[in-house]
């Protein structure tokens, strides 16, 4: 690896740990900087603004994820199986995702925060696609699922998950900022909409998809209200 490389990713790694003890909104550039020992001149050689370097982090995020994922495909199983873990793995609910969506979850109301969002789902959907898409095709092929254009309907799920996840994190803002916890059969009936809808559009029987659960919903919501609180 090249040291400009080396340095560039110094910051994305450094920027990452201030942004979740702190918040992203508390850490400053200068923060960046004392952690690294290094200059502005440096800093600004690979970023912009503090905004981009978190663009950054949700693309390396985003890579991660998928390399998680995709290492618990097995080609010998079921279409509809490893559909679903690519599915559910896009959806940063479980434990190891939490601290970086917490860290998210205070600017996502914000005008900087709405474009962050919309750039991680963007790289979550840039490294998902092309094995979803694989998937998809692959059943079509073995006549377990029936859709036309495969890449279109591929593009509209993605969507569709991303809307879910993001729509439970509006959801569970609009409690903290009441002060309450949020509502977990409106986000169980929020879930169950986008498998239906995925299930329709793929042509699968009632059942067949698998995106989330009650324990990792409730643990996840228990979790962001207890680090809310203090």
């Amino acid at each position: 690896m090249k040291k400009g490389d080396i340095r560039k990713q110094e910051i994305l790694n450094t920027a990452e740990t201030l942004f979740c003890r702190k918040g992203y909104e508390q850490t400053s550039i200068q923060d960046i900087l004392d952690c690294l020992h290094t200059s502005k001149g440096s800093f600004y050689h690979h970023y912009v603004s503090k905004e981009s370097v978190l663009e950054g982090i949700c693309s390396k995020r985003a890579e991660q994820i998928y390399q998680t994922i995709s290492d618990q495909l097995d080609p010998d199983e079921n279409v509809i199986v490893n559909l679903n873990i690519l599915l559910s793995g896009i959806i940063p609910f479980r434990d190891e995702k939490l601290s970086f969506l917490m860290m998210l979850l205070p600017i996502f109301r914000t005008t900087d925060g709405k474009t962050v969002r919309h750039y991680y789902c963007e790289a979550l959907s840039d490294c998902f696609r092309e094995a979803v898409r694989l998937q998809i095709q692959k059943g079509k092929e073995e006549e377990i699922i029936f859709c036309p254009e495969t890449q279109y309907v591929t593009d509209i799920i993605l969507t569709t998950v991303h809307g879910l996840w993001t729509g439970i994190c509006d959801h569970i803002l609009i409690c903290e900022e009441k002060n309450a916890e949020a509502d977990i059969s409106e986000i169980l009936r929020m879930t169950e909409c986008c498998r239906l809808m995925i299930e329709r559009m793929l042509s699968l029987p009632y059942g067949t998809v698998e995106l989330t659960d009650l324990q990792t919903i409730a643990f996840m919501c228990k979790q962001i209200h207890n680090h809310w609180i203090h």
